[in-house]
């Protein structure tokens, strides 16, 4: 099977994106929020993480360090939350804050708190201020994915984001009176690709790959394509498997039986499941290569007759066909004779 071809033209068509469900978790019923945007006090327990929020939190030294600041100075730069019609407060930016928090002995912590959001303005938010921390680069291969993703979706509505990174920014450095270009840049694209690539540093191709990898490939592949296990071409590849039950087995195999998938596996996986073929059985002989191994040759393996051979029955001047057909003819003596010989024992 051939490598698809991307067409970013279509690339929306292909994509088939859908509205994003908002999962809520169980969760103390936190104290409805004012209605101001102003910094004020509010406790880590009416405080819950982003559903489904998909960056990493601060781990070893990482996370030891900023809890070791926190007990120093204190939480300096407020954590920005939305409050919904439902009373949750969700983090958009400030999760590593709350738990380092925590850590140093901290009950709360200033917030700034914004109200009036869609689920997609509020995954937009978390996502630029995710990226004002640290580069892109230094994101894991999921997290590029996600935010190539929910960029795409962005440009979708230009006018209000744009108002809304804006107003951000200005929530969360109010002592500059500039506005950082890069944060709001990406709102201000004009939706293609292209620009995608260029504020990224990526190619048209990679950015394709990445925003449907972002939108299809689960969590546990996501979690083998972090650790390294497969390269962006063959995350984009299984992401053609759009069955959550079979990636989850796909991913099973590779932990329990330590199978690796490369691009030959990835593709026959893609071929069997679009062909309606893809059974337990077959991702099984998939993996284990039984699927890819090549099938045994009844003919003899062929043999290169080493230069200290032919010198000692051939002169220089004698030319390879001369002693091709000289060792052609040799062997059929051999076996001549064999053959006689087998007959006068018998």
């Amino acid at each position: 099977m051939g490598k698809p071809k991307i067409n970013l033209s279509d690339f929306d068509d292909m994509l088939n994106f859908e509205q994003e469900q908002r999962t809520e978790e169980a969760a103390p019923a936190p104290v409805p929020a004012p209605r101001d945007s102003g910094i004020q006090e509010m406790n880590f327990d009416q405080m819950e993480s982003f559903p489904n929020h998909k960056f990493k939190l601060y781990v070893g030294k990482q996370f030891d360090d900023m809890a070791d600041s926190i007990r120093q100075y204190g939480i300096l730069q407020p954590l920005l939350l939305w409050h919904t019609e439902d009373n949750h407060n969700y983090i958009l930016s400030g999760h590593n804050r709350k738990e380092c928090g925590k850590a140093a002995g901290l009950k709360e912590a200033p917030v700034i708190v914004k109200e009036n959001l869609t689920h997609d303005d509020a995954v937009l938010i978390v996502i630029e201020t995710n990226l004002r921390q640290r580069s892109f680069t230094d994101m894991s291969p999921s997290e590029r994915a996600y935010c190539l993703f929910e960029h795409y979706k962005a440009m979708k509505s230009q006018g209000k984001r744009s108002d809304l990174i804006l107003e951000i920014e200005r929530l969360m450095n109010p002592h500059e009176t500039d506005v950082s270009a890069t944060s709001a840049e990406i709102s201000r694209s004009s939706g293609s690709r292209a620009e995608l690539a260029e504020k990224y540093s990526l190619t048209e191709d990679s950015v394709a790959k990445y925003i449907r990898v972002g939108e299809h490939l689960e969590t546990p592949l996501m979690n083998f394509f972090d650790m390294s296990q497969f390269p962006l071409s063959v995350a984009y590849t299984l992401s053609f498997v759009v069955d959550n039950a079979k990636q989850q087995q796909i991913a099973d195999l590779m932990e329990s039986d330590s199978y690796k998938v490369d691009m030959k596996k990835a593709e026959l996986l893609r071929s069997y499941y679009e062909t309606g073929k893809l059974t337990d059985t077959a991702i099984v002989q998939i993996l284990s290569g039984e699927k890819t191994r090549k099938p045994k040759s009844d003919k003899p393996q062929p043999v290169k007759v080493k230069p200290a051979v032919i010198t000692k029955y051939f002169t220089p001047q004698q030319t390879a066909k001369e002693i091709e057909e000289t060792i052609d003819k040799a062997l059929a003596f051999y076996f001549e004779n064999q053959e006689s010989e087998m007959e006068v024992t018998a």
